[in-house]
């Protein structure tokens, strides 16, 4: 038995040479740890300040350390459709139901009449063909050209106005 134990303590360790050696210095320096003790939390701490935005965030939810925001989407959207499905639409006469969306288009509209050109407008906004607009956008852009005439006219007058003030200038002196 005396054999098998110097047999452990002579056991080669790297950097300490052997078991014995370790042991000793490892008991050594375990009589220091209660001087120490009072570090224990704050290096706690401060390594999972670094380490803990590394964790992988399915792990964080396995572990019980972070809630499912899967869950928590998917249990909204049955809220959702539980509280749709508490609020049934009755069902109206079509005569009824032609009154109510009159007087609500009505009111809502501010009283005003909807004309073709707006139902034309809603219509091309919906399917985002403007095609039926560009007759009026051509005639826009030619009002707006005015071929022949001077479009820098203002540009002119601040040239104008400038070499004004240098003979008035030149005058006083």
């Amino acid at each position: 038995m005396a054999s098998i134990t110097r047999l452990i303590k002579t056991l080669p360790l790297p950097l300490f040479g052997s078991l014995q050696t370790a042991t000793t210095f490892t008991l050594a320096k375990s009589r220091a740890l209660p001087r120490l003790a009072g570090w224990a939390l704050p290096l706690t701490a401060g390594a999972l300040w670094f380490v803990w935005p590394a964790v992988d965030d399915d792990w964080k939810i396995e572990m019980g350390f972070q809630s499912d925001p899967e869950a928590a989407l998917k249990a909204a959207e049955e809220a959702r459709a539980a509280e749709v499905a508490k609020k049934s639409v009755p069902v109206l006469p079509a005569e009824v139901m032609e009154k109510v969306e009159g007087a609500y288009n009505k009111a809502h509209n501010g009283g005003v009449e909807v004309t073709e050109e707006d139902v034309l407008l809603v219509k091309a906004a919906g399917t985002g063909d403007f095609t039926y607009l560009e007759e009026k956008w051509e005639a826009f852009n030619e009002k707006a050209i005015r071929p022949g005439e001077d479009d820098d006219e203002d540009e002119d007058d601040d040239d104008d106005e400038e070499e004004d003030e240098e003979e008035e200038e030149e005058e006083d002196e």
